[in-house]
């Protein structure tokens, strides 16, 4: 009994820190160690990172772990946000903007359990954040710039500490933090701080292509360009540091030996396609930020190599991994559609186009966008997830649809409807619009993840976050779609 006693204790004082330390929580003890303020279209900061502490040892580790593993437990068995009943889409995308682009918080994150940082979401998830052709009220506008920035900083100042890179950066004090990997080294939090530093300096547009007039000014130059300054050596350092261990260069790609987490962190891969692509962006964005000489030369044989290597021109997909099941079975995988995050291809070039037309044909005929888009493929595949993914959420990275991912498929659609005038891409791309607005109204809010069906995700262990801040894809969609809406060029049947 004693035993009972004493282990009830320890789970109810693990449970009070992990709440303690929850940025989110009321009962935070977390401090922003980097605020900012906007003021007249400029950014004035309080720079306190040199107070931030990383605590590196296994205990840190074990609780910013386990300190997860509780929240996504809490959460599932918790209220959580939601709009009211009967809000429009409209509304519903406004709650979500206030809630999760709120710059008095420490962080941008997915929402509800994602209380940590993963530093991915500033060059995936998030990349349309700063988009200035999206429409936006002044508040709106003002907030995605300084919880973007604020968020970078953060991330900016922990990893200034570290030795190594990881995917999830878990604060544990009200200074202090520690660094975990779900559940690999990461192939993408390099990417996503270099691309936020892009994207606050203007030099990133934060969006595919371009769509319409300019509707904000950036006023983020400065505070992104004293950053870059700041924390150029650690910068440059992790460059050197991530490429010498990733990147094979007899090979010329990701050495497939390197097990690494990206978007998709939960399935273990070889040499992902996805991987491939965010390295060559990274090192492109390493070349445009000045941390390491410019050679065009380089990236023109990486990109052309990617191109050969993973696209399968007899199935008309690109490849998921180098792994040997990868090859055999010529797996597919929808994060291909990153390649619009980071530009590496673009669906109105006349040289390109093919890739996204094929693709489109094979998602159709394959059923992948069904009943809305998109699964990350057409089968489960459980036993390529890690062991605590396939027990908890065994469809969370296999036929389960993402709104992420669906909201870069809809913007190929659109994308290639305006290039090619075929009426089938632009029906296409109503019908998901239709569909998601749908279940925005059915669940309130914009969920992360749905299942098969498309219904919301859940399981007995996991229930996708409902409200997330993706929903900023879904509104530069509709931001397109209603650009479309105003061209007068003639369309023809598909």
């Amino acid at each position: 009994m004693m035993m009972l006693y004493v282990l009830l204790g320890a789970m109810s004082v693990g449970s009070l820190m992990a709440m303690m330390t929850d940025p989110f929580s009321r009962l935070s003890i977390v401090r922003r160690p980097y605020v900012a303020e906007m003021k007249l279209n400029a950014i004035e900061a309080i720079d306190s990172n040199a107070r931030l502490r990383v605590r590196t040892g296994l205990r840190y580790r074990v609780f910013g772990m386990a300190k997860n593993a509780f929240h996504i437990l809490a959460s599932r068995y918790s209220l959580r946000p939601r709009t009211g009943r009967g809000a429009s889409v409209d509304r519903i995308i406004e709650e979500i903007y206030r809630l999760r682009f709120d710059p008095s918080k420490l962080l941008l994150i997915s929402g509800d359990h994602f209380s940590s940082l993963f530093v991915r979401n500033l060059g995936v998830f998030y990349y349309p954040t700063l988009d200035t052709q999206l429409p936006a009220t002044d508040d709106q506008w003002r907030d995605r710039q300084l919880v973007y920035l604020q968020t970078l900083a953060y991330a900016l100042g922990v990893f200034d500490k570290t030795d190594d890179l990881a995917t999830t950066i878990v604060p544990i004090g009200p200074w202090e933090a520690t660094c975990v990997n779900f559940h690999s080294y990461p192939s993408d939090t390099l990417y996503g701080m270099l691309y936020a530093l892009g994207a606050l300096l203007g030099r990133e547009p934060a969006r595919a292509a371009s769509y319409g007039e300019e509707q904000s000014v950036l006023g983020t130059r400065e505070a992104a360009a004293l950053l870059l300054d700041t924390y150029r050596g650690a910068l440059i350092r992790h460059y050197l540091g991530y490429r010498r261990r990733v990147f094979d260069e007899d090979l010329g790609l990701i050495d497939p030996s390197v097990t690494m987490s990206g978007a998709k962190d939960i399935v273990k891969r070889e040499s992902s396609f996805y991987d491939n692509v965010v390295f060559w962006k990274t090192t492109h964005l390493a070349m445009d930020l000045g941390l390491i000489p410019t050679d065009l030369n380089f990236l023109a044989r990486l990109k052309s190599r990617i191109l050969n290597t993973f696209w399968l021109d007899d199935d008309g997909h690109f490849l998921e991994d180098l792994s040997a099941e990868g090859t055999s079975r010529r797996l597919y995988s929808s994060d291909w559609l990153i390649v619009l995050a980071t530009r590496f291809l673009d669906p109105e070039s006349p040289d390109e186009r093919h890739y996204f037309e094929r693709s489109v044909d094979y998602i159709r005929a394959e059923g992948i966008a069904h009943p809305f888009a998109i699964k990350y493929q057409q089968e489960r595949r459980s036993h390529r997830q890690f062991a605590v993914v396939r027990f908890a959420v065994p469809n969370y990275g296999g036929d389960s649809i993402w709104s992420f991912w669906g909201m870069e498929y809809i913007k190929t659609l659109l994308l290639l409807f305006r290039s090619t005038r075929l009426e089938g891409y632009l029906e296409e791309a109503d019908r998901h619009i239709g569909h998601f607005e749908a279940a925005m109204r059915r669940d309130r809010g914009f969920p992360e993840v749905y299942d098969a069906q498309g219904d919301l995700l859940q399981t007995p262990l996991y229930r996708s976050v409902r409200m997330t801040g993706w929903v900023i894809g879904f509104d530069q969609v509709r931001a397109m779609r209603r650009a479309l809406a105003g061209g007068s060029a003639q369309r023809t049947a598909a």
